[in-house]
């Protein structure tokens, strides 16, 4: 009898106090995201997310949707548009809405976020920034590096190249979850 292979990998939860967690993980060729929600912090005051089945959010994109975020959140951390707001609707599963967005903050610095509507819920990601102090042209300045995105372009691109390195010769796919267990347990990768 055939089986049926299906694997869940987990990838890295990124955490955003005061918006959500974001959970990524491959499943059989997909890139699925998992946002819980943020309540608030523990009694050792850490901060703590939601995992009430009812409360968290979960979609995926697949090949094309990663191949068409990536560029752009690659001309955002390379300079060309670091200071263009854009909002990217995404091509997702399980009738949810994920958007991407870039956008100036109250501080005048931009912020990158992943927004997933279902189910009549809303749940903002907020990539986390750094900020940081540099003298330039003889004056200081405030720069702030987009430490998350760069995270997340990084994980983007080993989708890619994972869905890439094992396609078949007609256009078809050879066996995709070796594609991607190999790929991430590549340490040279």
């Amino acid at each position: 009898m055939y089986k049926k292979e299906s694997a869940n990998t987990h990838i890295k939860t990124f955490g955003s106090p005061g918006f959500s967690s974001l959970t990524l993980s491959y499943y059989k060729i997909y890139l699925t995201f998992k946002f819980n929600p943020y309540i608030g912090l523990d009694d050792m005051g850490f901060d703590k997310y939601c995992t009430e089945k009812d409360k968290f959010r979960s979609t995926s994109i697949d090949y094309a949707g990663a191949a068409n975020l990536s560029p752009i959140i690659k001309s955002i951390l390379d300079g060309p548009d670091s200071k263009k707001e854009v909002t990217i609707p995404l091509q997702c599963g399980s009738s949810a809405t994920l958007n991407f967005e870039y956008k100036t903050e109250q501080d005048g610095h931009m912020g990158a976020y992943l927004v997933i509507s279902k189910d009549n819920v809303t749940i903002p990601f907020k990539f986390s920034t750094y900020k940081q102090q540099i003298y330039k042209n003889g004056q200081w300045v405030t720069m702030v590096v987009q430490v998350d995105l760069a995270a997340f372009s990084k994980i983007l691109d080993k989708y890619i190249a994972a869905i890439d390195a094992y396609k078949a010769p007609n256009g078809g796919f050879g066996n995709q979850q070796t594609a991607i267990d190999t790929k991430w347990s590549d340490p040279n990768y």
